[in-house]
């Protein structure tokens, strides 16, 4: 073999090489392109999840607000009970004042 026939195969051989590495470089150049899709996407679901978590605090500080300033059916029975004591008094003052007065119930038969 001459030299000329060397350098041919080696020619050969380092354009098969090349276009390997093309090929190589093409696959690298589709694999960052997804990567930074993927990367986009992940963004994206993040700042949804912050967004979310904001929202569900907001909702939940309304809700302990709420259950802060509202009436328990406790209270509601305490204060009714209260109600009932005083219109009771009330009641017995008046017909003591009727009674004393001489003047007539008129919603009693």
């Amino acid at each position: 073999m001459n030299t000329d026939e060397l350098l041919k195969q080696l020619d050969k051989r380092f354009d098969s090489i090349d276009k390997r590495f093309d090929t190589l470089e093409q696959g690298q150049k589709r694999l960052e392109q997804g990567q930074a899709h993927t990367n986009t996407a992940l963004e994206a679901v993040a700042a949804g999840q912050k967004d979310l978590r904001e929202k569900v605090g907001g909702l939940e500080a309304g809700h302990r607000a709420i259950r802060e300033e509202m009436a328990t059916k406790a209270d509601i029975q305490d204060l009714k009970a209260d109600v009932m004591k005083k219109t009771k008094s009330n009641e017995r003052r008046i017909d003591d004042l009727e009674k004393e007065a001489g003047l007539p119930n008129p919603h009693k038969n």
